[in-house]
């Protein structure tokens, strides 16, 4: 019986003192750690160093840089989707690399002097591209009302204060 009560109380002590030695240790994390949103690069900003530390290639990170220097930075990361040569699967991987791009101002472009490739770019299609070069063949493209009467009343409310004439 003295033995039963001496390995009672040796387990409630062992017990007693391991929690009061647990408490006065703290684990303190780093703030990276508790939000992983700090582990993800900006599109915007992030240097061709990093995008290749982060295990993107450098075909890819030359294209992302391209577009960013282009355009001005990429308002929404599926933009990338534009770039010859990635598509919805690539995409779906190099995102994860990424954060969602936060206030961005587009470079503006002078519609009659843009190529096809600055075009797609920002975003207009193959359709909108052979009218704006249609139009362009009869004359330039002089005012909002005729790019209006080119493109899509979405693209053209979303880029309207990026082009110039």
């Amino acid at each position: 019986m003295k033995k039963l009560i001496f390995s009672i109380l040796l387990l409630f002590a062992s017990t007693f003192s391991y929690s009061s030695l647990k408490s006065e240790f703290k684990v303190i994390e780093s703030k990276n750690t508790l939000d992983s949103e700090n582990l993800l690069l900006d599109i915007n900003t992030a240097t061709e160093g990093e995008l290749l530390k982060s295990g993107i290639s450098k075909s890819y990170v030359e294209k992302i840089l391209e577009y960013r220097n282009i355009t001005g930075g990429y308002k929404k990361l599926n933009e990338m989707t534009r770039i010859s040569g990635i598509g919805k699967k690539t995409y779906e991987k190099l995102k994860l690399k990424f954060k969602e791009p936060k206030d961005v101002e587009l470079k503006k472009f002078n519609i009659n002097k843009v190529d096809d490739k600055t075009l797609t770019y920002y975003g207009f299609s193959k359709k909108e591209i052979r009218d704006i070069r249609k139009s362009q063949e009869k004359n330039k493209i002089r005012n909002n009302l005729e790019v209006k009467n080119i493109i899509s009343k979405k693209k053209y409310e979303e880029l309207k204060d990026y082009i110039e004439y």
